[in-house]
C-alpha cells in the first residue's frame, strides 16, 4: 500500500450476479488493496434504495449501474458536499442517453459513460491511468495483471464472444452468486477458474437447461406490425442464455422473459432485429443496452397467483354447489 493513508471505499455495482458488475467491483478492490473496501451488488430495481441508504465514505464508486430518482441524485450530492469523492462509470445505453437528466446533476469526482467498452474495462483502464504515483511499482504490476478479467467481462457483456470461455465465466458467476464469485475472483492471479467456480459452471449448465425447458413450455408468440415477432415466456434465471435459445434461427424477434427467480423482465432480440430494447425498457422504468435490457413490473409478480385463484375458485365453487345438502 506504500505511503497511502488507509481509506474507506464503498462500491455499488450491478448485480446480484452480473459478470461485468462483479469484475468492475473486483477491479476497484484490486486497486485499493489494503484499504477498507465495502461492496454492494445491487439490481437495477434496487439501485435507488441502495444508493439512498449508502453510508459515508472517502470514496463511492458506482459501476455498471444507474438510478432513476432526483432524490437519489440529491443524496449523492449531499455526500459529495460532505467530502465523499463519487465516481460513476457505466456503459448502458439508457445511462448514456439520460446523462444530463436532473437525477444525474451530481458533483462527481469523475463520470465516465460510454457504450464502447464494458463497465469493468472502463473502470480498469481509468484506474490504470491513475496508478502511476499512487501505487508502488509492485502494486501497479499486480493491478495491471487483472486486465484479462476485464477483457473477459467486456467480451461477454458486449456480445463480442471472441474469447471462448467468457460465456462460461458469466454462467459460473450467475450460478455461484455475485458476492461469492467476487471473493473467488479476488483470490485469482489469472483468469483460470477455481474449483468452486468450475463446480458452479457445471451446476449452471444443468440449471440453465431446466430454465430453457421452462421457457419453451410457457412460450407465447405474437406477430406484430412490420413483421416483428414477439416471444414471451417464463424462465428461472439465466435470462441471456434462455433468450438466445428462444431467438436462435428466428428473424426480427424480440424475446421478453419474466424471470421467476429475480422477479424482473429481461429483453433480448435476434441479431437482425433493430428494435432499441433500452428505449423499450426505459418506458417501463428500466434500462440497459440496445440488444439487452430489463425492467420490473410489480403486477406480473401477482399475475400467476391471480390466474390460479380464478381457475380454482370456479372449480371449488362448483364442487361446493354440487355437494350442498
Amino acid at each position: 500500500m506504500g505511503e497511502r493513508q488507509r481509506q474507506t471505499i464503498r462500491v455499488v455495482s450491478h448485480g446480484p450476479s452480473c459478470l461485468d458488475g462483479v469484475v468492475a467491483a473486483a477491479a476497484v478492490r484490486r486497486f485499493y488493496r489494503g484499504h477498507r473496501v465495502v461492496t454492494i451488488l445491487a439490481s437495477n430495481a434496487d439501485a435507488d434504495r441502495t444508493l439512498q441508504g449508502i453510508a459515508p465514505a472517502d470514496e463511492l464508486w458506482i459501476t455498471d449501474l444507474s438510478w432513476n430518482t432526483v432524490e437519489t441524485g440529491q443524496r449523492l450530492t449531499d455526500q459529495a458536499r460532505q467530502g465523499t469523492a463519487i465516481y460513476w462509470i457505466d456503459h448502458h445505453r439508457s445511462a448514456v442517453r439520460r446523462a444530463e437528466a436532473p437525477e444525474f446533476r451530481v458533483p462527481f469526482a469523475r463520470r465516465i459513460l460510454s457504450e464502447r467498452r464494458s463497465a469493468s474495462l472502463l473502470v480498469f483502464d481509468f484506474l490504470r491511468r491513475r496508478s502511476p504515483g499512487i501505487l508502488a511499482p509492485e502494486e501497479q504490476r499486480a493491478f495491471e495483471a487483472f486486465r484479462p478479467f476485464a477483457l473477459l467481462a467486456d467480451d461477454h457483456d458486449r456480445w463480442i464472444h471472441r474469447i471462448a470461455e467468457s460465456s462460461d465465466w458469466a454462467l459460473a458467476v450467475q450460478t455461484l452468486g455475485g458476492a461469492s464469485a467476487l471473493r473467488e475472483i479476488l483470490k485469482l492471479d489469472q483468469p483460470k477458474m477455481s474449483r468452486r467456480l468450475r463446480a458452479a459452471l457445471d451446476e449452471g449448465r444443468t440449471a440453465m437447461a431446466r430454465s430453457v425447458d421452462l421457457a419453451r413450455n410457457t412460450l407465447v408468440e405474437r406477430q406484430l406490425s412490420g413483421g416483428l415477432l414477439l416471444r414471451t415466456a417464463c424462465c428461472f434465471g439465466y435470462s441471456s442464455e434462455v433468450g438466445a435459445a428462444l431467438y436462435t434461427g428466428a428473424k426480427s424477434t424480440v424475446v421478453a422473459l419474466f424471470d421467476l427467480r429475480s422477479q424482473g423482465v429481461s429483453l433480448r432480440r435476434s441479431p437482425d432485429c433493430t428494435v432499441d430494447l433500452s428505449a423499450l425498457a426505459v418506458s417501463f422504468g428500466g434500462g440497459g443496452h440496445a440488444a439487452a435490457a430489463g425492467f420490473s413490473m410489480a403486477e406480473l409478480e401477482r399475475l400467476t397467483a391471480e390466474r390460479l385463484a380464478d381457475a380454482l375458485s370456479e372449480r371449488l365453487n362448483g364442487q361446493y354447489e354440487a355437494n350442498r345438502p
